[in-house]
């Protein structure tokens, strides 16, 4: 039987026939030779993981070939105990229309008009699990302006808008094969948390700008993770959370909690439903005065490879915070909506844009309460095998003037930006 699947985006709508699989048709996630059961799993995290590939047009890091030869008793004691180390060098610029300076408001992270960026030198160390018990580990440390906006609540170096440092991921891995027929797998320590869909790493992200959601709800957090298999389509990621940004420290007073759900209607990875909450007393950042006592923050995602060339992710969320102090202890409520498509023109070339609207009418997340909406449209491309060259014009646009420099009086209802980013990959070993 013929079940039919429609995305419709701004009255164009993409339509495609899949038809149902029986159950000796299901798609198995088996990991390549070397990479164990780390690359196996849909952990709902992993920036490069089989759950994110599909959709995820570019060349990784991790992907290419090693620099260091595989002849060195380094490189051979790392080979055989399954640890690897790859990194980039990211930056770029960004010319906001009547802007200069650091801007108030998106595009996020570039958020410096007219001035030449680091935006991070990511160094990523790593040791996948097995399908047996087994234990593993990664650290993710990064310095530039990236690290400078994302400082966790205890950080460490430089203490200026453009130049941070930070470990952005530091846990421990354990694989436990009780249980379901893929077993549990744990992650514990400073991890990304598994909310929406794009990713502070530029080897992993579709375009240069992030969205509205991301900068208000993405966070790496002190955190302990179990993914659970309990069927063939079924992955279960839950949660303990240590406050919103946090590097071994509680904020709040007490932890938060997540669950995440990443079903796959047919069996194949190239179509997924994601449902996600979050909740707790501090999940996510608040502006000051607004921080009341529990938020929760839902969201549900379509993935969808509709053909070998066209992609498209396709997410809506709600965020609630209860007892608002600067809303006279009612609930303030944020949401908004996105959708993502690729367009593949080869494997060294592709078209990404991104439409989003956002709404804040209580000002919980933003400087200027009110609706927000962007459209952006962006290449990646990857003229080499370690570089990935990233142009891209984004249009902002609110219902109350929101948008400048942090240093002007004078606010718009628009904002027109162009950027681009040049980032350098490498595999060490």
């Amino acid at each position: 039987m013929a079940l039919s699947f429609a995305f419709c985006l701004g009255g164009l709508c993409l339509n495609r026939q899949a038809h149902a699989q029986d159950s000796s048709q299901t798609t198995e996630f088996k990991a390549k030779p070397g990479e164990g059961q780390a690359a196996a799993t849909l952990s709902g995290r992993a920036d490069s993981g089989p759950d994110l590939r599909p959709f995820l047009g570019g060349i990784y890091p991790e992907d290419l070939a090693p620099l260091l030869s595989v002849k060195l008793p380094v490189i051979v004691f790392a080979h055989a105990h399954r640890i690897r180390a790859y990194g980039w060098v990211d930056g770029g610029i960004t010319t906001v229309s009547h802007a200069s300076g650091l801007v108030i408001e998106a595009p996020t992270a570039n958020r410096f008009s007219n001035q030449l960026m680091l935006n991070g030198a990511w160094l990523i160390i790593d040791r996948s699990t097995t399908q047996k018990l087994s234990l593993g580990f990664r650290t993710d440390f990064y310095v530039g302006s990236d690290a400078a906006l994302l400082r966790p609540l205890d950080n460490f170096g430089p203490g200026s808008a453009r130049w941070g440092t930070d470990f952005r991921q530091a846990y421990l891995l354990l694989h436990t094969p009780f249980l379901f027929k893929r077993g549990i797998d744990w992650a514990g320590g400073r991890i990304n948390n598994p909310t929406g869909y794009e990713t502070l790493m530029s080897p992993y992200r579709p375009l240069y700008s992030e969205s509205y959601y991301w900068i208000h709800y993405e966070v790496g957090s002190t955190a302990l993770q179990a993914t659970l298999h309990p069927a063939a389509r079924l992955d279960l990621v839950l949660g303990v959370v240590m406050g919103y940004n946090t590097a071994f420290e509680l904020r709040g007073r007490a932890p938060d909690y997540i669950a995440r759900a990443i079903y796959r209607p047919s069996g194949r990875k190239e179509r997924q439903w994601l449902a996600t909450v979050y909740s707790g007393p501090e999940p996510a950042s608040a502006i000051k005065g607004h921080i009341g006592s529990w938020q929760t923050l839902s969201e549900l995602q379509a993935r969808e490879v509709w053909t070998p060339r066209i992609s498209q992710v396709l997410q809506v969320h709600y965020m609630a915070d209860t007892s608002d102090p600067a809303n006279g202890r009612h609930t303030s409520s944020t949401q908004g909506a996105f959708a993502i498509t690729s367009f593949k023109f080869s494997d060294k070339a592709y078209l990404n844009t991104r439409v989003e609207w956002f709404s804040d009418p209580h000002g919980v997340r933003v400087a200027t309460p009110g609706t927000y909406s962007e459209a952006t449209v962006g290449l990646n491309l990857h003229p080499r095998t370690y570089i990935t060259f990233r142009p891209e014009l984004r249009g902002d646009f609110a219902g109350q003037q929101s948008f400048g420099s942090t240093d002007a009086q004078a606010r718009r209802h628009n904002q027109l930006s162009a950027a681009f980013e040049l980032t350098f990959k490498a595999h060490l070993f």
